[in-house]
């Protein structure tokens, strides 16, 4: 139960210990609870989450078109199509970013 973010335990806990009181300890339980609780905490903490992952595929872009001689360093103008690509794989995850903030923090027209 411990593994589980807090505010989740704080609403289910209860109810999961009672469920887990009743289930024989199997590696087969320990498994689904220990995933379960995994999920959860990525569920807590997904937009930073989504920043790593960003970071992560940024960062690799890059490596590959330096390794590609598409660029000497980590800003380039996308002069030919190879360089273009590269630069839009590179923006293309903190676009998604922007998008899902976005989306997330904007109200709905005519509701305050």
């Amino acid at each position: 139960m411990a593994l589980h973010p807090k505010p989740w335990r704080e609403r289910y806990g209860e109810e999961f210990r009672a469920l887990l009181d009743d289930t024989d300890l199997t590696l087969r339980t320990l498994i689904d609870v220990v995933t379960h609780a995994a999920t959860q905490q990525v569920r807590a903490r997904l937009t930073l989450v989504l920043v790593i992952v960003a970071i992560v595929m940024s960062a690799s872009v890059t490596y590959l078109a330096r390794q590609a001689g598409l660029t000497d360093n980590i800003l380039w103008a996308p002069t030919t199509p190879r360089r273009a690509l590269a630069l839009s794989a590179t923006l293309a995850p903190w676009a998604g970013l922007l998008v899902l903030a976005y989306r997330r923090h904007r109200k709905p027209i005519g509701k305050d």
